[in-house]
């Protein structure tokens, strides 16, 4: 029994001197800091190149002024295209907007999505398709533009009538954020 006690005790021994050495061995370090990190994020409609046509009839306003350069208006805070396609003469016809973005921003951004509003293409025998600019991991970098076309068609092998259309385009762009 007495053995048993002193391998005991010499155990306990060993533990808190493993302990007492290890707290001699060990430190806290606590750091404080802040970070601050500064930037633009603005993304917009910068312009709209030459309209092509096909089967678009210009309809004239009250004074008799020619519309189709209301067919895609940029907003006044550039944020927001109005498309306005007053008269598509017949099934196969269409109308091309092609639009520059800028980043005028300081942040590099990648298009999140493109929100269109105000023209429920599924329901309707008009199309509206975008080329040249998709949601993609494909940043638009600080002072970069970007390039899109929008293709607004009353499709072929529809039998109702579809003369108009008027809807507007919101693109959702997020920063881009180091892998």
């Amino acid at each position: 029994m007495k053995k048993q006690n002193i391998v005991i005790i010499g155990v306990v021994a060993l533990i808190l001197a493993v302990a007492v050495g290890y707290a001699l061995f060990s430190e806290t370090i606590t750091i404080n800091g802040t970070a601050t990190a500064k930037g633009d994020f603005d993304v917009e409609f910068t312009s709209v190149g030459t309209i092509t046509k096909s089967g678009y009839t210009e309809v004239n306003d009250a004074n008799g002024n020619g519309t189709e350069s209301n067919i895609a208006v940029i907003s006044p805070d550039k944020n927001t295209l109005t498309v306005t396609v007053n008269k598509l003469a017949y099934p196969g016809a269409y109308v091309t907007i092609p639009v520059t973005i800028t980043n005028k921003g300081s942040i590099p951004a990648v298009l999140e999505n493109i929100v269109q509003t105000g023209l429920d293409t599924e329901a309707g025998p008009i199309k509206v398709s975008y080329t040249g600019i998709a949601a993609s991991e494909t940043p638009i970098a600080s002072g970069a533009t970007q390039n899109m076309t929008i293709k607004v068609e009353w499709l072929e092998n529809v039998n109702t009538t579809a003369e108009a259309a008027s809807f507007t385009i919101k693109l959702k762009y997020k920063q881009v954020t180091a892998q």
